[in-house]
């Protein structure tokens, strides 16, 4: 059967083979052969518009507002992406509805969308997880609530997961990076009272300075309305080093214990059983966050203000010059309860107590006896430092990145006009 246009002929085999003066073999080999090299151009094509799809979705994942690496693992390669998406099917929705959709593109499918989101090695950022089905570390809980039970002070504290300014439903605000503010809280199991100490971070950053002076501006305000006679401070957190386990934070909790006369613990929970009644106060505060709408950092206090009813969290907006230079209180150098290869380091340690007599005192495991820190430190001869006196760590504003600076103009027309004047004087490179 022969074409002639869009006409079809039928002839005889036989006379065409003998006209041609071949086998019919050699006739099958040229279909074939015609049939392949169609299918290849096809193919050759196909991959060709493939590979501009993929590379416009890479294009679509580097488009996306990524955290700084302080606010992710330290230990990961990945780059986690800010809080504004909570699952990657929701992040596939935005690519196919927004994305795509403006430029006039086919999306891929949400299997290849999942494949290239891997290969990238991007993450969706979620605060960490404190919660484990299969708890083996009974001795850290079991410490908790028998200390919940006495008559001694005690605090749970953490810091927020990241909150973002300005916040709302506008697409536009997916592809520009944002303000970030910062949310460190204590609660007050005995008294039932969360505390919330809120920055920005063009006031201050994530340092043992900035944590250690929340800290010991929480704990001198708390005895001066609640003198402490016959009881211990008891503060329970996990074991993150820049925020609560390190010597900058234990040389001023040791000063406060000298100058207030009175006993701190310091205990650690196990990694993967951190939680605490302070996840509470962050909770109540996420469902309120959920609907509303954010222009400037200042909103976040309101919200916090008034997301419990029944006993509401006391809230402190913070500035540049409320952070001490806290580093510089240096009665000992160094927590490690080791000194030689192979022995305990500053990541074993469960527990460590100031005392105002005696030193400071450890455990590695909440259910051992305490002993003593070993350093050269002779408490007779320490003198107490004013923690009022010390100088501060910023003397300005700190400086955002130039490219954040910019997306924060742009996105100066989500909000409305009487905010500006916030974003137009950020400090920036």
């Amino acid at each position: 059967m022969f074409y002639l246009g869009r006409q079809r002929f039928i002839v005889c085999k036989t006379m065409f083979l003998n006209t041609l003066g071949v086998k019919d073999w050699v006739i099958k080999n040229w279909a074939k052969s015609d049939i392949e090299t169609s299918k290849k151009v096809i193919s050759v094509g196909s991959k060709q518009t493939q590979d501009l799809r993929i590379k416009s979705l890479h294009e679509f994942f580097d488009s996306l507002p990524k955290l700084e690496s302080h606010y992710c693992r330290v230990s990961t390669s990945k780059l986690y992406l800010e809080p504004v998406w909570m699952s990657k099917s929701q992040l596939f929705q935005l690519y196919k509805t927004e994305f795509c959709r403006n430029r006039d593109k086919n999306p891929l499918s949400i299997a290849t969308f999942l494949k290239e989101f891997d290969n990238k090695r991007l993450s969706l950022y979620r605060p960490k997880k404190d919660l484990c089905d299969i708890c083996v570390a009974f001795d850290g809980r079991k410490e908790k609530s028998k200390d919940k039970e006495s008559i001694n002070e005690v605090f749970t504290m953490d810091l927020q997961s990241v909150l973002l300014c300005p916040k709302s439903n506008v697409s536009s605000l997916y592809y520009k990076t944002k303000l970030i503010v910062h949310n460190f809280t204590i609660f007050d199991i005995k008294r039932q009272q969360g505390y919330c100490y809120l920055w920005n971070e063009s006031e201050g950053g994530l340092t043992s300075n900035e944590f250690t002076t929340i800290i010991i501006h929480f704990l001198e305000s708390h005895l001066d309305v609640y003198p402490v006679q016959d009881k211990e401070i008891i503060i329970y957190s996990d074991g993150c080093g820049y925020q609560n386990r390190n010597a900058t934070l234990s040389n001023a909790l040791f000063n406060c214990a000298m100058q207030k006369n009175v006993t701190i613990i310091q205990k650690y929970l196990h990694k993967g059983h951190t939680q605490m009644e302070v996840d509470s106060v962050h909770s109540v505060i996420e469902r309120q966050i959920r609907t509303k709408k954010i222009n400037v950092p200042a909103d976040y206090v309101q919200i916090c203000k008034t997301a419990c009813q029944k006993t509401p969290y006391k809230v402190e907006y913070l500035q540049h010059n409320f952070f001490k230079k806290c580093d510089e209180i240096k009665h000992f150098n160094s927590i490690r309860p080791g000194k030689t290869c192979g022995s305990p380091v500053v990541n074993d340690l469960k527990a460590l107590k100031y005392s105002s007599n005696n030193g400071v005192f450890y455990k590695l495991r909440h259910v051992h006896y305490w002993q003593l820190l070993p350093m050269r430190l002779n408490v007779s001869k320490v003198i107490p430092i004013n923690f009022k006196n010390l100088p501060q760590l910023h003397k300005n504003r700190l400086k955002i990145k130039t490219e954040k600076f910019k997306h924060l103009q742009e996105l100066k027309k989500t909000i409305e006009l009487d905010y500006h004047d916030f974003y137009d004087k950020l400090p920036h490179d």
